[in-house]
C-alpha cells in the first residue's frame, strides 16, 4: 500500500494516511476513503513523504505495518520518475547502442565517486556510512 506520512512525533513510529477511491454500489458516485496506520519506521521518514508500507507481525498494540521504501516527496515527483523510466525503456528498444553507453557512463561515475586517491599506491574507498573508509591497494 502507498500512503503519505502525516506525523513522525513518536520514536521509530510514523503515522501514514492511506487514501482509496470507493464507489457507491447504488448511486455509482465515487468518493475517497482515508485510513491512518501506525507504521514501524526504521528508514527515517519525514512528514510529507510518500511511502510504501506492508503488513507485518504485530510490533505493538496498534502497530502492524512497516515502511518498505520512501517513494518521494510528492506524487508529481513519483509520476515524473515513472515517466522517465518508461521513456528510457522505449529509447532502449529503439536505440540499444545508446542505452549501453548510458549504462557504462553511470557505472564509471559510480566508481569514480567512491574512490579518492591518497597516494599513487593507496586508494581510499568512500563508505556509505559517515566517517568510515576502507583502504585498498
Amino acid at each position: 500500500m502507498t500512503g503519505r506520512v502525516i506525523s513522525v512525533k513518536l520514536q521509530k513510529t510514523a503515522t501514514v494516511l492511506v487514501e482509496r477511491i470507493a464507489t457507491h454500489p447504488l448511486y455509482k458516485k465515487t468518493f475517497t476513503r482515508t485510513k491512518k496506520y501506525l507504521v514501524d519506521d526504521l528508514v527515517g521518514v519525514k512528514t510529507g513523504d510518500i511511502v510504501e508500507i506492508i503488513q507485518c507481525k504485530p510490533i505493538s498494540k496498534n502497530k502492524h505495518w512497516r515502511v518498505v521504501k520512501v517513494l518521494g516527496r510528492s506524487l508529481a515527483e513519483i509520476a515524473e520518475e515513472q515517466m522517465k523510466e518508461k521513456a528510457q525503456e522505449v529509447i532502449a528498444e529503439v536505440m540499444p547502442e545508446a542505452n549501453e553507453k548510458l549504462e557504462e557512463n553511470k557505472q564509471k561515475e559510480a566508481v569514480a565517486s567512491q574512490k579518492v586517491v591518497m597516494d599513487n599506491s593507496t586508494v581510499k574507498l568512500k563508505s556509505k556510512k559517515k566517517g568510515r573508509t576502507e583502504l585498498s591497494k
